[in-house]
């Protein structure tokens, strides 16, 4: 009995591994989404740039440099968090690698502790099978001996 408490253990705690594991993998997705936006607005600054410089007219060529400084502002901030979305990307990486080891090793002794009860139910079954077996014996010895 103590095996199949053990079981329901495991198998909740590995619900709870699964849950926590999906949580991680959601939460890494949204954060690498994040820094995809952040790389197509970096992106998009540079292509704005380049285009403006290249179709900059007289009229306007004289604002050209403020427009880039304004640029490179925006470029360095977008850098900075990238950078900070990258340290974070990198935490959740770990907590989902450790989170699946967890899982793993614990799919490990989930089974064990399966492979165990399979073997006390064959046991058991041997046990029952032996006891019928020598109780039919001893009723045909006896059947034999009364005639």
């Amino acid at each position: 009995m103590a095996a199949r408490n053990r079981l329901a253990a495991l198998r909740l705690i590995d619900r709870i591994k699964q849950h926590e594991m999906e949580t991680i993998g959601s939460d890494l997705a949204r954060l690498r989404a994040a820094q995809k936006d952040i790389d197509d607005q970096s992106q998009k600054l540079r292509h704005d740039a380049q285009h403006e410089a290249s179709t900059s007219t007289d009229e306007t060529r004289k604002f050209l440099p403020s427009f880039l400084a304004s640029v490179d502002i925006r470029q360095a901030t977008l850098s900075k968090q990238r950078q900070a979305m990258d340290k974070e990307v990198s935490i959740a990486e770990t907590k989902l690698f450790a989170a699946f080891r967890e899982t793993k090793t614990t799919e490990q002794v989930l089974g064990k502790v399966v492979r165990e009860i399979a073997q006390e139910d064959a046991r058991a079954a041997t046990v029952e099978m032996d006891d019928a077996t020598r109780s039919l014996f001893l009723l045909q010895r006896r059947a034999q001996q009364t005639q």
